[in-house]
């Protein structure tokens, strides 16, 4: 039996974790499988949180490092 993770994001959805390289985490919507979003994950007042990302630039350097390791 696999272990997921999943969270819900600002949209309401809920998204399983693929991966996570850096700070940047890989989902995936739980009801439509291509439906991905990309977060930064940080740490705030001791919490762990997910955010969006500041740029299309982030984007790119995110995706960049997800496609490096495989």
């Amino acid at each position: 039996m696999l272990n997921v993770k999943v969270v819900t994001l600002e949209n309401g959805k809920d998204y399983a974790i693929l991966d996570q390289k850096e700070d940047y985490v890989f989902l995936v919507n739980t009801e439509d499988y291509k439906d991905l979003a990309v977060r930064k994950k940080v740490t705030k007042d001791g919490k762990e949180l997910l955010e969006t990302l500041e740029s299309e630039q982030e984007l790119d350097n995110a995706l960049d490092l997800f496609h490096e390791q495989k």
